[in-house]
């Protein structure tokens, strides 16, 4: 109580990062060469492997398959994976189908988390992170990270939000690729397994294939017009 008999009220400091659950991570004043080079041999990998899969599968295909599904898995692709693991189911065996493309997706992740861990904590270009919508994010995502990556990786649930979130706090790297087998070889096997077990049709698989990128496209494309639009104007 002050003199005058007035009550005095303490102002409590607002909650730290730390106390809210975000976590403080290091930024980049720039970009390494091995980002540049990881980064371009995805590229790369992408345009390689597309012309590979036409070939026709057999046991050297599941090599094939483990390249494809590296561009396939990378945090941002137009490469569909469900199609190619049912039609891998239908013609081969679900477990050798599962298997190879965990591999490349685990390849993917180790791509993934050397290129966008830097790209996310550039110094230039973390202003994101200010945003609420991204600290409420991480907030909830902070409480059961492993759990996240396993829930979104396994279920139809779009998986991509989660990895950018996970690259931008820095999670372990070794932590982000068990939670990425643990959650995708599951879902490879389930995928090779409805195409061993329902005959579905050559064109209905290829057909959803384009359908998914042709997707893609019609959302990125316009994006990408905007954006030259404005550096013209």
């Amino acid at each position: 109580m002050e003199p005058n008999g007035q009550v005095s009220v303490i102002e409590e400091a607002p909650p730290t990062e730390e106390a809210m659950g975000i976590p403080d991570t290091p930024t980049y004043d720039r970009l390494s060469a091995k980002v540049w080079v990881m980064a371009i041999l995805m590229v790369l990998i992408g345009i390689i492997t597309a012309g590979l899969m036409t070939r026709e599968i057999s046991s050297e295909s599941y090599l094939y398959l483990i390249f494809y599904s590296i561009p396939a898995n990378t945090a941002i692709s137009i490469f569909p994976h469900e199609p190619v693991l049912i039609y891998f189911g239908k013609v081969g065996s679900i477990w050798w189908a599962a298997g190879a493309a965990a591999i490349g997706t685990v390849i993917a992740g180790y791509m993934d988390h050397t290129v966008f861990v830097p790209v996310l904590n550039l110094r230039n270009l973390n202003d994101f992170k200010k945003k609420r919508l991204y600290r409420r994010s991480i907030q909830y995502f902070m409480r059961w990270p492993f759990a996240t990556l396993f829930v979104t990786g396994f279920t139809p649930i779009p998986f991509w939000p989660f990895k950018l979130l996970t690259f931008s706090i820095h999670y372990p790297l070794w932590k982000y690729l068990v939670a990425l087998t643990a959650a995708r070889y599951p879902r490879y096997l389930l995928l090779a397994w409805l195409g061993a077990a329902f005959e579905i049709p050559n064109w209905v698989i290829i057909g959803s294939f384009l359908v998914v990128i042709l997707l893609y496209l019609v959302n990125l494309v316009p994006g990408l017009i905007r954006r030259w639009r404005r550096k013209q104007g």
